[in-house]
């Protein structure tokens, strides 16, 4: 009989192999069997990458490809799906795993914990460069040290605070997050998808936490972030996340002018698409919107500030509503007061390194940062 995994890497992707083969190798160096690796492929031709499966013959290796074009939220639904694990981290297919992503489901799992969260290292892909067109000195960095602290996190925290742009490091979700598979079939029974909105991670994030149970908060490198040039982080790293028109874009659901809040512009921005999966997963949850309120104020101020091209169409839209006046002018008030009261400093990364090439071996640091790391709870 076939041991169950413990965990389920799952990784959607469609026409960046340039990324995958490495995104692949680097997660199957893991030397273990409780670890099964979902490969959900939505790619125009897979002839050359379905050969490398049958020749590195990993049996833990889980291929599914679909010919026919879907969204990416389809894609991610129909990679989930097939999942075994008693817990689920997807990921990009420019990102990768660590060994101790396996110690962390352990002590999940002996816990009674459904949901977890961690800091990781950033890895910039070779082909990576930024707004200015140059590529950045370190192209490997690490924001926090991981010490092996646990402490338990409200999962509702965030969406209490500002469910629209909630940052997601202590929201659990399947996205560089572990969820257990417990929480993941409750989605499905509940809402039949675990991403209802266009923007899969931010989606699942909301759903997530509304109904999953307890979470953590682990310090430890359970995964490298990857940012390949080809990726939304990358387009979003050169300030390329900016399309007009929603419908021209083939990655998103079908239905997803016909679902859009009408008190988010159509326009498509890293921060409209997060504000729109956040809205649409709190109405799909049925979520009581007098505890998790959406607060478009700092939205519109967000965006003002950061799309100079598309001021002239956002203004368009304020001005049809006093409510969205009053709201955008409330959000600019608070930024001005934010600029002027409380001097921002950029928190300085905890490591740089500038000579390192490949997925694998920032993997390798990053493991061997976490090297002999013990797990403590930490009371608050």
């Amino acid at each position: 009989m076939e041991k169950k995994p413990l965990v389920s890497i799952v990784i959607p992707t469609y026409n960046r192999y340039q990324y995958l083969y490495d995104c692949v190798d680097a997660t199957r160096s893991i030397d273990s069997d409780e670890l099964e690796i979902i490969i959900q492929d939505n790619s125009t031709d897979n002839k050359k990458f379905s050969e490398y499966v049958n020749e590195v013959n990993d049996s833990r290796i889980k291929y599914y490809y679909e010919a026919e074009h879907v969204s990416v939220v389809d894609n991610c639904d129909k990679g989930v799906s097939h999942a075994t694990g008693d817990y689920i981290c997807m990921i990009g297919d420019d990102d990768t795993v660590c060994e101790n992503i396996i110690k962390a489901a352990h002590y999940l799992k002996d816990h009674g914990i459904e949901g977890c969260c961690f800091p990781f290292p950033g890895f910039n892909w070779p082909d990576m460069t930024f707004e200015n067109g140059k590529k950045k000195e370190a192209n490997m960095f690490v924001k926090y040290k991981a010490d092996g602290s646990v402490k338990e996190i409200s999962p509702l925290e965030p969406l209490a605070n500002n469910a629209l742009l909630s940052s997601l490091e202590y929201m659990p979700r399947l996205y560089h997050a572990l969820v257990s598979k417990q929480c993941v079939d409750r989605l499905y029974k509940k809402i039949g998808t675990c991403f209802p909105g266009p923007s899969p991670d931010m989606a699942n994030a909301v759903a997530t936490c509304l109904e999953v149970g307890k979470s953590v908060y682990i310090s430890d490198y359970l995964i490298v972030s990857g940012y390949g040039k080809g990726s939304a982080r990358g387009e979003g790293n050169r300030n390329q996340h900016f399309y007009k028109n929603l419908r021209n874009l083939p990655w998103l659901p079908k239905d997803t002018v016909e679902k859009w809040d009408k008190n988010i512009p159509q326009i498509f921005s890293g921060e409209t698409i997060i504000a729109q999966s956040a809205s649409l997963a709190l109405d799909t949850m049925g979520a009581d919107l007098k505890k998790y309120k959406k607060d478009y104020t700092e939205l519109y101020a967000t965006f003002f500030w950061h799309h100079k091209d598309a001021r002239h169409e956002f203004l368009r839209f304020i001005f049809k509503s006093p409510k969205k006046v009053w709201w955008f002018m409330k959000g600019v008030v608070k930024r001005i007061k934010i600029k002027m009261f409380h001097e921002w400093k950029p928190v300085p990364n905890y490591k740089e390194l500038s000579d390192v090439y490949s997925l694998l071996e920032a993997k390798q640091i990053a493991e061997e940062m976490s090297e002999g790391i013990e797990y403590i709870w930490k009371q608050e």
